[in-house]
């Protein structure tokens, strides 16, 4: 090599160390932030915040949280991870979804979704508010959903265990004309839900609370309702489904009220269907005006299905045959 290519390497291999070093790409953030005046272009920081759910659900770490920084509509969103969707006190952060679409869609494996603070309409077009179709644990807390024509919070799993809390939420006007339900569980043929539901007001849908299960499953429902209102459903308030002798939906209602329910199918305030069980405790049910029907209606289907219901003797059922005795009632 000539000195004159040897002193050329040598500034070359110079001038490559002096140039600065590409930036490794940012790691995803925990916590990002969206509002009325940001850009799905931004970062997703308080600073500079995203437009939508969507983008900042899809640069979020895993287990992250996404905040909304004030009131807007920020738009529909598919969640495949865990995180957390919050709205603070005083905000209202809306999602309006298309006809025939959904506002939170979530199919996400062993995550776990916190969904806070939100307001959720379907302009009686959209089909789900929150439409769950995997994950280990959902929450839904102080958060608003109506006017969907399939239901408002709708849990379908088929070989998950899945824990699911709603608190202090409203589903309402979900369609109560033609099968809009309020809250809905479903675990498919091998699914089990447990859930938790706590001041909860179901209203004006077609049924308030819904839980059914294949005729084949292998799963279960376990279900408690606390201090909450099922009011003015067109149907029923509570109706339960299981799936078989070994696989019954379990449901207990604690300090419950039942109003006006099932007013357009004469008065079906609680409606099991097969291989059902319910327990009662300071509930009180006034079904429809005056008091005529049967608060507790027993579906005698698939030949000895079991179906049973317990009371306390703490509640109040206004013309139920069954009307608060501390039997079991076992009526096949």
């Amino acid at each position: 090599m000539t000195k004159i290519a040897s002193a050329l390497t040598l500034f070359v291999t110079a001038l490559i160390c002096l140039l600065p070093a590409a930036p490794a790409q940012a790691a995803q953030r925990d916590r990002v932030f969206v509002a009325s005046y940001g850009s799905d272009s931004n970062p997703c920081t308080f600073g500079s915040p995203c437009k939508t759910f969507q983008n900042a659900v899809n640069v979020v770490a895993a287990g992250g949280e996404v905040t909304a920084i004030d009131s807007a509509g920020f738009g529909t969103v598919q969640i495949t991870q865990s995180v957390t969707i919050t709205s603070p006190a005083g905000i209202e952060a809306g999602i309006a979804a298309a006809e025939g679409g959904t506002a939170i869609y979530i199919d996400a494996p062993g995550a776990t979704v916190k969904l806070r603070g939100l307001t959720l309409e379907g302009a009686n077009a959209a089909d789900y508010g929150i439409e769950f179709l995997s994950g280990s644990r959902i929450e839904v807390v102080d958060c608003a959903i109506s006017g969907f024509l399939v239901g408002g919070v709708v849990i379908t799993t088929d070989t998950a265990t899945t824990s699911v809390l709603v608190s202090n939420t409203i589903a309402t006007d979900n369609n109560p004309g033609d099968g809009g339900v309020g809250v809905s569980l479903n675990p498919g043929v091998s699914g089990t839900i447990t859930a938790a539901l706590d001041r909860v007001t179901l209203s004006n849908d077609f049924v308030g609370f819904s839980t059914e299960m294949y005729g084949n499953s292998t799963g279960s429902i376990e279900a408690l309702i606390t201090d909450s209102h099922i009011d003015n459903n067109h149907y029923a308030g509570v109706e339960t489904e299981g799936g078989s002798a070994s696989n019954i939906s379990s449901t207990i209602l604690k300090n419950v009220t039942l109003n006006d329910d099932g007013a357009g199918n004469g008065g079906l305030g609680i409606y099991l269907l097969s291989y059902s069980s319910i327990w009662l405790s300071k509930v009180t049910q006034t079904s429809v005006t005056g008091f005529v029907a049967t608060s507790i209606y027993f579906y005698y289907g698939l030949g000895g299905s079991a179906i049973y219901a317990y009371s306390d003797g703490s509640n109040h059922l206004m013309g139920s045959t069954f009307g608060g005795g501390t039997t079991p009632w076992t009526p096949n």
